[in-house]
């Protein structure tokens, strides 16, 4: 197991404490809000809390939870606040109005990868632009999800626009207006209702990305697809700022030596990895098929969405600095900086 240097000063610092000192096992119960076999429990959260239990053996415990019984989607930025739970996984977008600014990743059209993303959202985070909206948490993991997609259930009459196309979303306002500004009509569902949507043709199709597609098996119920990143999405394991800053500062070091930007572009690859197992269940496959939006296309939508670009920027004071910057950091990442 590759040790860190910041981990190796973590458990160095645990190892000079006073030797008559109590040994004190640190208990942080973390939310994980899914099923114990889901893909990001087995692949992400799990192994962290187990390589954190292992090298804080006797100091430190990753309690974790899964399911929504202790905290949801809805709720779990408020668990941590209150110390119900000390470390939580969710969306920004679940905490109504308070990542306005963090936001500007899921405006139209930007950013591609995963990885890519995430590295850029990470170093977006530590520059402190974002410190007005990350008052009352640390943020240790994040992760920008790969792009939504247009997934229809049959051939469209056309690909130029949506037009008097009734589209399943499970985004927020960003979203909806994006299929508005392309002629179709926005249904808002959960992503566990898209099969059924889809199925009983409640919607003619559905922005979704393609990491929906083997959890909800959506291959059965789409057959044609627009390989065109429409809008993002970001995550994040965190904690709330006075809980952080009341660890043990062994502690603390500890976990921070493993909440860096490494640890947020294995989230992101891990997502890369979903993308193309889930595009693999239909490119190629008899009955579908997979369209590349030209570049022509492309920018024929990029213009159609400016005015929703235009309006947040509108809303948001600052919000052009973070887009600007975000858009920064996404190139310098992309060229491998």
């Amino acid at each position: 197991m590759r040790t860190t240097i910041a981990t190796v000063a973590a458990l160095a610092a645990i190892a000079l404490a006073p030797a008559n000192a109590p040994a004190e096992e640190m208990a942080l119960k973390f939310a994980t809000l899914d099923s114990p076999m889901a893909h990001l429990n087995v692949h992400i959260f799990h192994p962290w809390a187990k390589r954190m239990n292992e090298i804080g053996k006797g100091v430190l415990k990753i309690d974790v939870r899964d399911g929504p019984a202790v905290a949801n989607h809805g709720n779990v930025y408020q668990r941590v606040i209150d110390d119900v739970v000390q470390i939580g996984w969710g969306l920004h977008s679940s905490v109504a109005g308070k990542f306005r600014l963090t936001e500007a990743i899921s405006l139209p059209l930007i950013g591609d990868r995963s990885a890519v993303a995430s590295v850029a959202f990470w170093r977006l985070y530590k520059s402190g632009i974002l410190d007005s909206e990350f008052d009352q948490v640390v943020m240790l993991r994040t992760n920008i999800f790969p792009p939504s997609t247009v997934q229809f259930r049959a051939k469209p009459p056309t690909i130029e626009t949506l037009e008097g196309r009734k589209m399943a979303i499970t985004g927020g306002e960003i979203v909806s207006s994006m299929v508005k500004s392309l002629g179709g009509a926005p249904l808002s569902f959960r992503p566990g209702e898209l099969y059924e949507v889809l199925q009983r043709g409640t919607a003619d199709g559905a922005i979704i990305g393609w990491t929906a597609f083997q959890p909800f098996k959506l291959a059965e119920v789409t057959s044609y697809h627009i390989d065109m990143p429409m809008s993002a999405n970001s995550g994040q394991i965190f904690m709330s700022k006075p809980k952080w800053a009341a660890l043990p500062a062994a502690v603390r070091n500890l976990i921070a030596a493993n909440a860096t930007e490494k640890e947020s572009r294995e989230f992101g690859v891990f997502w890369d990895r979903v993308r193309e197992e889930g595009i693999g269940l239909v490119r190629g496959k008899p009955g579908h098929t997979v369209v590349e939006p030209s570049p022509e296309m492309i920018a024929k939508w990029r213009q159609r969405f400016q005015p929703i670009t235009d309006e947040w920027l509108k809303k948001n004071p600052g919000g052009d600095k973070v887009l600007a910057e975000y858009k920064r950091l996404l190139a310098q990442v992309a060229a491998g900086s």
